[in-house]
C-alpha cells in the first residue's frame, strides 16, 4: 500500500468528467476521410470537397504526413492537374501529381483520451481545421474537424434549453 493519500492519488477528471470537456473519442467522426501517398490530386481534390482543407495520408494505417486544399489548388492553378478527374474505377489518372508530391509532414495527432479543450486549443496554436485522433499505438481511429466541433456545440446547447 502507498503512503500517499487516498484523495491525491485519484484523478477527479477520470471519476467525473466534465460534459462540457469530454474526450476527443467521444466527439470525433469515426469515419476518417484519407488517402494514400500514391492517390492522384485530381481524386484528393475530390475528397476535399467536404469542409474539409486537409486529407490525413496514410501508409499501413499509420499517418504519414496531410495535404492541404492550398497545395491542390497550388498544382490546379499551375495546370499540373486536368480537372476532368480520375476514378479508380472507371477512368485512369489524369495527372502525375500524387499526394506523395504535396505531403506535408507532422499532421496533427491527438490521443481519442484528451479532453476536448486541450485538442481545440492545439488546433488554433497550430492553425490547423484537422485533427487526427488515434489510439495508443498511433493507430488512426477518428479525425476532428470544425463539423464535429460544431455538431458537439449545438448538443450542448440543446441539452442546456431542454
Amino acid at each position: 500500500m502507498t503512503s500517499a493519500p487516498l484523495a491525491a492519488s485519484l484523478d477527479p477528471d477520470s471519476l467525473a468528467p466534465e460534459a462540457s470537456d469530454p474526450e476527443i473519442g467521444s466527439v470525433m467522426r469515426n469515419e476518417v476521410v484519407f488517402c494514400l501517398p500514391s492517390t492522384p490530386a485530381d481524386a484528393i481534390a475530390k475528397l476535399l470537397v467536404d469542409i474539409l482543407s486537409e486529407i490525413v495520408v496514410l501508409v499501413d494505417r499509420r499517418p504519414v504526413g496531410f495535404v492541404a486544399k492550398e497545395d491542390v489548388i497550388d498544382h490546379l492553378i499551375a495546370g499540373d492537374i486536368v480537372v476532368s478527374g480520375s476514378d479508380f474505377a472507371v477512368r485512369p489518372p489524369s495527372t502525375n501529381v500524387q499526394a506523395r508530391n504535396m505531403l506535408r509532414q507532422s499532421p496533427l495527432l491527438v490521443d481519442e483520451h484528451q479532453r476536448l479543450s486541450e485538442v481545440v486549443a492545439l488546433m488554433a496554436q497550430h492553425e490547423r481545421r484537422l485533427a487526427v485522433v488515434t489510439h495508443e499505438d498511433e493507430t488512426v481511429v477518428g479525425m476532428i474537424t470544425p463539423r464535429e466541433l460544431a455538431d458537439f456545440a449545438i448538443r450542448q446547447r440543446n441539452a442546456v434549453h431542454a
